[in-house]
């Protein structure tokens, strides 16, 4: 494990969660290949992505999980590629309304016209910045990475910058 990766983890599991009210939904749109740093990643496309992100922690199997919640979700492009995946988040509060949200999940990918990232297994990770509204509601951003993490011999990686909204789910 690299010591950025290993600090983060640590960062991660030790830091204080910030309290969420219920489960949400959360929506985004936004453009994903927009750094054509490779030869699979050549065209930027139009994303579309909702996710499920549960309001209950893991904890109460492990208590090192505590803040560590569920989430599944799925984005679309506008070249016809397709991913569902299922992972955990943590939020961290920053300000009273602000939160930082980090995410990891796995899922399957369907290639598209446009950018090939090399299999089906593909791994989603990445940040979320919210600012969070009356009544649990919050607006934000977030940047996403998918690769496979070397497991095809195609492994170029594709980024996403989307807008988000966070609906509370009561």
């Amino acid at each position: 494990m690299r010591p950025a990766a290993a600090v983060f983890v640590l960062a991660t599991l030790t830091a204080p969660a910030a309290a969420q009210d219920s489960a949400s939904l959360v929506l985004g749109a936004g453009a994903s290949g927009f750094f054509h740093h490779n030869g699979h990643v050549k065209n930027t496309v139009v994303t579309g992505s909702v996710e499920y992100r549960a309001a209950d922690d893991l904890s109460s199997r492990y208590d090192v999980l505590k803040g560590i919640k569920p989430l599944v979700g799925a984005f679309a492009m506008s070249d016809g590629t397709a991913y569902i995946h299922a992972g955990v988040y943590r939020d961290f509060a920053l300000a009273p309304r602000w939160m930082l949200t980090p995410h990891f999940s796995a899922g399957a990918y369907s290639k598209g016209d446009k950018n090939d990232l090399g299999g089906t297994l593909e791994f989603q990770s990445g940040f979320d910045l919210f600012y969070r509204l009356d009544h649990g509601w919050r607006v934000g951003a977030t940047l996403r990475h998918v690769s496979n993490g070397g497991l095809y011999d195609i492994n170029p990686g594709i980024e996403t910058l989307a807008l988000l909204a966070s609906i509370p789910l009561r």
